[in-house]
Parts: structure tokens; C-alpha cells; sequence
């Protein structure tokens, strides 16, 4: 995409300080600085020549910062010309934002991959000015129409926790470029834009698939000995959809624990001599229910579950409920290799009784992007103030 651009750089004591311009209006009546640290070319700050009219009429958030009376933090240029700051956003996403507003969609590149897309919707979303977006999305619904069958979002469960990269932010960039940017190796990663993505743009036929996926391929922890504070879900996302999604996970977290914990009560030996036998084949024998005991708890050591609760927070749903239901139970001899327990009938009851739970744990409960949509409530407000500023009362009303 070709950019009308002046560049200019200082360099001093080996920092690289440059401003990049971006004439989106020839005849510009506002300036919007972005503060970009830590960008890949080296640029600092990012300026978007724009008109201050078409950010009224779009958006209902800068229609806000460019108002003299708003407490968000304004400049002026040698010109006269409104300078409003920004921080911590994408770019290329602003520019594509800009762009659509001042009605310069030949200006946008054909083909935008999934992580463009991601950030398009994140300042889609604080900004409140989606609807900006939707005509373009819409042309990029065969890219993403992928999302929508069961069958693409089979493969996001044969990832492994063990395989996901430290840092994210340098996944996928080789399918970005080629336009493919619903496949790479950080599911996580991958279904997180997805659901954003299809909440934001109101993607219905992706979002339940996408919410699901997240819910059960998503890890609380790098490893199991992490404080829970570290513990984040998907911060993006709208307070309701965070709110449902830590509500919903935490529910089918502690409910495989419990389908574990259940049997190992179920079995320990104060139950078991106390109570009548569980043995499917003799009524009196005792032996095949501490067999199961045995075993379950040396299976659960194996899997690196045991305790379940305090060595299962390095792990998804899916892998722990996986780990779980892939459990093995062992056979034992007595001494003279007569008698083998468990016997097959309370091997197979126990684990059939064990699976059961842990489905019951996971299944799915039916997600529409409409419930959700409907009860958002409020919205979420951009408050950027001066350095050491407050909000007096009457500005706090006048909000």
C-alpha cells in the first residue's frame, strides 16, 4: 500500500527518535499523534493528518477527544491545527481506520490477515466506530467463512500446551503475509482473535465455535507453581464475555476436580472397610476396591495430576480432561498369581463412571453472540488525562 509520507528522524546517543506522517486529508483540520514505542521499524511516534468533522461524524469517542471540552489530553500544531494523543495502538490498524472513515478503501490493502484484522477490531471497539468496519470485513468473509465449520476448529485440539510459544507476538507472521492467517502453530493465540474478532464484527456462525475452542484450549498458567494472580483470561474482550468465559471455565475446572476427587473418596480405605464392598464380582471382597484405589492414584501421579488441583493450573480443559479419561488402570496378582483385581467388571464400571463425570464436567453449553450483544450494558469509557491530572466533580458529572 502506498503511503504519502515525510519522515523525519533525530539520532542521538544511539536512540533512534522519528515521526512518521500520514496524509489521510490533504486539506487535514486535526492531527492524531500515536505514541508506538517498541516498534519494529524503530518509529516513535506516528502522526494521521485527518479531518476533525469526519472524526465527529464517525465516532462518538473521538467525537469526544476533539471537543475542546473534553478533559482528553490536546494539543495544537504551528497551524492552529487540534493535535489529540493516543497511546498503545496498532499503526496499520489506525491508518486502515482512518482511511475507511475518509472513504479510501482503494488505499487498503486486497488482502488483510487475521492479526490485522485482530487489531482493526481492537481500536474498532475503543474507539465505538464498528460499523466503519463492517463493509470490509464483509469482503473478507471468505477468508473467515473457514472459521465457521466444526471441522477447522477439530485440528485446535491436538495442540499441546507444551508446544505454545513464549512470546505470541511472533507467531503467524509468515501466514500473515501470505494472506493465510487462520492457521499456525498458537492455537491459543489463533482462537483468541477469533472470538474477538467475531464478537466485534458480529460473526455469528464463529463466535460459538470460537468461544468453545477458547474456553477449552486456553491455559491459566506457564507453570503449575505460578502464583493465581498471574491467572488472565482474555483481557480484550468486553467485560461481560470475560466475565461469562472466567465464570464458565472456573465451573468445568472444578468440576473435573471433583470427578477425580470423587473417586479417590469413594475409595479410601476407611470407606472401604466400613462400607459394603463396590466388587461387581464377590460380594465380600475387598481386595478388588483397593486395587482400584492403588492404581488410580499411581495413574494419576504418572499424568502429573496428582493432586489434582494444585498440578493440573499449567493445563487446558481439554488436556486435563484428556489426561484424565486416557487413565490406565492396572491389573495385580496375589501371591500365588491366583487372583487377578481389579476384576474387568469393576475396571470398566470404574472408569465408564469416571469418563461419564468428566463429560458431564466439559460439555459444552449452547453460546449465541446475541445474549451476549443484548446484555453488555454499559460501555466502556477511554479516559486519557494530562500527567498528575484529575477529574473535578463537575467534569466527573459532566461525563
Amino acid at each position: 500500500m502506498r503511503r504519502a509520507l515525510n519522515e523525519r528522524s533525530d539520532i542521538g546517543a544511539g536512540v533512534v527518535d522519528s515521526t512518521k506522517f500520514y496524509d489521510i486529508d490533504k486539506s487535514h483540520t486535526c492531527q492524531v499523534s500515536l505514541s508506538a514505542a517498541n516498534s519494529s521499524s524503530g518509529t516513535k511516534r506516528h502522526i494521521f493528518r485527518v479531518s476533525e468533522s469526519t472524526l465527529r461524524h464517525a465516532s462518538s469517542v473521538l467525537a469526544r477527544m476533539v471537543d475542546p471540552s473534553s478533559p482528553w489530553k490536546k494539543d495544537n500544531d504551528e497551524h492552529g491545527n487540534l493535535t489529540i494523543l493516543l497511546h498503545d495502538d496498532d499503526p496499520e490498524a489506525l491508518e486502515i481506520l482512518f482511511r475507511l472513515m475518509h472513504f479510501q478503501k482503494e488505499r487498503i490493502p486486497k488482502r488483510l490477515g487475521l492479526k490485522k484484522i485482530f487489531h482493526l477490531a481492537l481500536v474498532c471497539d475503543k474507539y465505538d466506530c464498528v460499523d466503519v468496519a463492517k463493509p470490509l470485513i464483509n469482503e473478507f468473509a471468505v477468508d473467515l467463512k473457514e472459521a465457521e465449520s466444526q471441522a477447522f476448529w477439530n485440528g485446535f485440539y491436538q495442540y499441546s500446551f507444551e508446544y505454545q510459544p513464549e512470546n505470541e507476538e511472533d507467531v503467524g507472521e509468515e501466514e500473515e503475509e501470505s494472506g493465510n492467517g487462520l492457521h499456525g502453530g498458537d492455537k491459543p493465540a489463533i482462537a483468541k482473535m477469533l472470538l474477538y474478532v467475531s464478537f466485534v464484527f458480529n460473526l455469528k456462525k464463529v463466535f460459538p465455535r470460537a468461544y468453545r475452542t477458547y474456553l477449552m484450549i486456553w491455559k491459566p498458567k506457564v507453570k503449575s507453581k505460578d502464583d493465581d494472580e498471574v491467572v488472565e483470561g482474555p483481557t480484550c474482550l468486553p467485560d461481560r464475555l470475560y466475565i461469562h468465559f472466567m465464570a464458565e471455565w472456573e465451573e468445568k475446572r472444578t468440576g473435573l476436580v471433583k470427578s477425580v476427587n470423587d473417586r479417590i473418596k469413594g475409595y479410601t480405605f476407611g470407606l472401604v472397610y466400613s462400607n459394603p464392598s463396590r466388587c461387581k464380582k464377590f460380594n465380600d471382597c475387598t481386595i478388588c476396591d483397593i486395587a482400584l484405589y492403588g492404581s488410580f492414584i499411581r495413574r494419576l501421579h504418572y499424568k502429573g495430576i496428582f493432586p489434582v488441583k494444585e498440578k493440573s493450573d499449567a493445563l487446558s480443559l481439554y488436556e486435563l480432561s484428556e489426561r484424565i479419561k486416557a487413565i490406565e488402570i492396572g491389573h495385580y496378582w496375589d501371591e500365588i498369581r491366583s487372583v487377578r483385581v481389579p476384576h474387568n467388571q469393576c475396571l470398566r464400571a470404574f472408569m465408564k463412571e469416571l469418563v461419564g463425570s468428566v463429560g458431564t464436567a466439559i460439555e459444552g453449553k449452547k453460546v449465541e453472540l446475541e445474549g451476549f450483544k443484548a446484555s453488555l450494558g454499559t460501555k466502556r469509557k477511554l479516559c486519557v488525562l494530562k500527567e498528575d491530572e484529575e477529574l473535578d466533580d463537575d467534569q466527573i458529572k459532566k461525563d
